[in-house]
């Protein structure tokens, strides 16, 4: 008999997300499934993108097959779990298996959904979800050499893999998580340049100089201008690059900001980074570079005082990876609280969507060995909608509030820029988006269902709901209503045509909390991506790339959506070539 049923379980569970080393089916199986009737029974867990649809189906008190029916999981870093942990619950005939390092949220989805179908098949979770016991399995030693250890596999990391390799370099790249992308993958694969090719196929008349005067232009003085111009420099022959690695981009082309021309946000097609991501994979496997995934980099190894290889380690294995030459591109730190604290102390407490193998390991393992660490207090902030669905609620109709009530800034400021604003004029981590019923979208319902977004009839009763002052918001909303009907924000500069009056029932407030998308701070390198020490000087051996280098090239303006990806590219290939020409004066 077939059975087919869907329910959400999640609360009732209490699901235990314990991972455990996989066993051979012992008696204790028998007797969790003892009973259960044949059929397919069906669960749903929740994962990082929604909902994960899980079948699971029992043939003589036996889990014969698990498949997850439907998600929206990210592409490429769910993969290995949604391969991986439905055959592991088959093999163990178990719940307490292992999740997949760098896609935990979804592999804790599927074990959900899968323990919610299991329940309605009146199987014995608790016994399912017992880890069995099992005798140590010996740690194996592995060693290998390689001319070049790349650590880390987002896009810097790909990037100055498949320039190594490109020039015969014996390559070995290392990934701590299950999959490759890092925080790209997470991203709308966005990326910044000037005068590329894109740009003038569309007529979008653009200059190197303008692009790095506009970066610079965002770090008070506190960054460096040589590499910003050399970025900028560089931009639009990074792009010819991408494409010759297969990369593919759309016909849109994004400023952050209405008001900042020209357009020179470029888009990969799909709008996703793993788009990015997997024709950088499919190059570097072609050109030979060994990608070792779930093996994090521990220790750089250092003879008199050059580098000679990596430490690694893997889940039973201690791994050697001998190298004359280790470029860092392990990504930011938003995901470790104490550098957090110690590096980004304005941002310790934000929420951050950035890759799961942002804990910093770069920075640590360089400042081990002496490098000079930089940084100035600063990440990649936004105060954004705290739901779920907030890309169409960063309408520029609407008003900002503190959370007081007041008005206190231009809402069609770019993102990243706004965050300083927040903090300076309100002094708190929040605000709130003002609407009427012309903000009315499904971004906005989402919000509601989730509790971050509020309506009302009046604005007396939405600064009830909200705790904001009545009065300050009242005053605040008809203050911004005459500023839009004259047609001149002369409080704060909006232009015109963004501003439309807030007059119609029912009223909203979005509440917008402080999120991560990426930190400044790491080793400080030179115009190569050599690693500095304490005293200036470089590190033989030692270079980085991608986000971990950003300590010297933004500050706390981030110029916005695409910057960052720029700085992998660019980087990634910088680093490459200065290693392999060191490499080439040892020989």
């Amino acid at each position: 008999m077939r059975k087919r049923i869907q329910i959400i379980l999640a609360a009732l569970l209490g699901f235990s997300m314990t991972a455990c080393a996989k066993t051979p089916a012992a008696e204790t199986e028998a007797s969790a499934l003892s009973g259960v009737q044949d059929g397919v029974y069906e669960g749903v867990g929740t994962g990082h993108g929604g909902e994960v649809n899980v079948e699971v189906e029992i043939k003589q008190e036996k889990i014969t097959q698990v498949s997850v029916k439907e998600h929206q999981e990210t592409a490429g870093i769910s993969d290995k779990a949604l391969e991986t942990i439905p055959a592991a619950i088959v093999e163990t005939q178990s719940l307490a298996v292992d999740t997949v390092s760098g896609a935990t949220e979804s592999s804790n989805a599927i074990l959900e959904g899968a323990a919610a179908a299991l329940t309605l098949a009146k199987a014995d979770i608790e016994m399912l979800k017992t880890p069995r016991e099992t005798t140590d399995t010996p740690r194996e030693t592995i060693e290998k050499e390689a001319d070049i250890v790349v650590i880390g596999g987002g896009a810097a990391g790909l990037t100055a893999a498949i320039e190594a390799s490109a020039d015969g370099a014996n390559v070995i790249l290392i990934e701590k998580t299950g999959s490759l992308g890092g925080s790209t993958a997470l991203s709308e694969g966005r990326i910044l340049a000037a005068d590329s090719v894109l740009q003038r196929e569309q007529g979008i008349e653009d200059s190197p100089e303008l692009f790095a005067d506009f970066m610079i232009s965002m770090g008070d003085g506190l960054v460096n201008e040589d590499k910003l111009r050399l970025l900028a420099e560089n931009s639009s022959a990074n792009i010819d690059w991408l494409i010759a690695q297969g990369v593919s981009f759309s016909d849109e082309i994004t400023t952050p900001n209405p008001a900042m021309k020209p357009n020179r946000g470029l888009i990969v097609d799909g709008k996703t980074g793993v788009n990015l991501i997997k024709p950088l994979e499919a190059r570097a496997l072609e050109q030979g570079v060994e990608i070792l995934l779930e093996t994090r980099g521990t220790h750089l190894i250092v003879n008199d005082g050059v580098i000679a290889g990596v430490q690694a380690e893997q889940k039973n294995a201690d791994v050697t990876l001998n190298a004359p030459a280790v470029i860092l591109a392990t990504g930011g730190y938003d995901r470790n609280p104490e550098l957090m604290q110690e590096y980004s102390p304005t941002y310790a407490n934000a929420r951050t969507n950035t890759g799961a193998g942002n804990t910093g390991d770069g920075l640590i393992m360089a400042r081990e060995i002496g490098a000079n660490i930089i940084g100035n207090d600063s990440a990649i902030a936004q105060i954004l909608p705290y739901g779920g669905a907030l890309g169409d609620l960063f309408t520029y109709s609407g008003l900002f509030v503190s959370v007081k009530g007041e008005r206190f800034m231009d809402e069609s400021s770019p993102r990243p820029v706004r965050t300083p604003i927040v903090l300076r004029e309100t002094g708190a981590p929040e605000f709130f988006i003002i609407l009427d019923n012309a903000g009315e979208s499904e971004g906005l319902n989402a919000a509601l269902e989730d509790g971050s977004a509020y309506k009302a009839d009046t604005l007396e009763a939405l600064a009830s709901l909200t705790g904001m002052d009545a009065e300050l918001l009242t005053a605040s909303v008809n203050r911004y209503n005459e500023l839009a009907s004259a047609g001149n924000d002369e409080d704060f500069g909006k232009a015109a045509e963004l501003m439309s009056e807030v007059t119609a029932a029912p009223y909203y407030a979005v509440r917008c909390t402080m999120n991560t998308a990426g930190t400044f701070g790491g080793p400080q390198t030179n115009l190569k991506y050599e690693v500095l020490n304490t005293t200036g000087q470089a590190i033989p051996g030692l270079y980085a790339a991608g986000e971990v280098s950003t300590g010297d090239l933004i500050n706390k303006e981030y110029p916005g959506s695409g910057t960052s990806i720029a700085n992998c590219i660019n980087s990634g290939r910088i680093a490459a070539a200065s290693a392999l020409a060191y490499g080439k004066t040892l020989k």
